[in-house]
């Protein structure tokens, strides 16, 4: 799955839709702070993608709830499962945050429950009643790029569809363009569309936070266009 678009194959896409407007115009911006927003969106929480997955282990003993890893590249967790010394395998579900408890059981549940640099505390919900080895998935985090010629990797150059138009989007959006709405609508459909395996809850939580930045966006547009009309009268 080779990843070797960068930047610039993005912005000459999103050229002739914006009139062959500049979007290199200061030490590369907004041009990076467009594909930066981009690669966060797609990289992060929901969307889980095959090519941007890492895998973990933790020896689990009956004595503490806490577990400290050192990852350099975590970016949120994704799944996690349970294994006894039987080799019986158990999935574990994932949470936000977990109390403290004191009561002895096989964990059901994991969370990130702190994370300082490269250290990740993963907290179970109970005692373990055993030794297990807990095992996970992690999506790993997007690395920021600096430079029109950084590549969009790990992103495979097959799902430049998305982030073409992410790119147009948001480029679009911090340049004051009045169709960024139009260009938006058509990212978000993309990225959707090759995400099947989201639940609906999760389609809705993303959908209502990108309507919310999107809706504000216009405002700031609207109240800027009311000012200089404004000035004209």
């Amino acid at each position: 799955m080779p990843a070797t678009r960068n930047i610039m194959s993005s912005a000459l896409f999103s050229l002739p839709f914006l009139g062959y407007q500049p979007v290199n115009i200061s030490n590369g911006e907004p041009a990076l702070t467009a594909a930066n927003l981009t690669k966060q969106t797609i990289l992060g929480a929901p969307f889980l993608w095959p090519w941007n997955r890492a895998m973990f282990q933790i020896d689990v003993t009956p004595d503490s709830q806490d577990y400290s890893l050192t990852v350099t590249n975590f970016g949120f967790l994704e799944k996690a499962w349970l294994i006894d010394t039987t080799g019986k395998v158990v999935e574990i579900k994932v949470r936000l945050s977990l109390a403290g408890e004191s009561h002895v059981q096989r964990p059901q549940s994991v969370a990130v429950q702190a994370q300082d640099d490269d250290t990740i505390l993963f907290r179970l919900n109970a005692m373990p009643d055993q030794t297990y080895t807990m095992e996970g998935f992690y999506q790993i985090a997007p690395i920021l790029m600096t430079s029109l010629a950084a590549s969009w990797s790990p992103i495979p150059d097959y799902y430049s569809y998305i982030y073409d138009w992410g790119f147009l989007s948001t480029v679009a959006m911090l340049t004051k363009d009045a169709r960024f709405p139009i260009f938006a609508q058509r990212f978000v459909s993309h990225l959707l569309g090759a995400q099947s395996g989201l639940s609906s809850l999760q389609r809705n939580i993303f959908l209502g936070n990108w309507l919310e930045v999107m809706s504000s966006a216009q405002e700031s547009q609207l109240t800027t266009q009311q000012g200089v009309a404004a000035r004209q009268v």
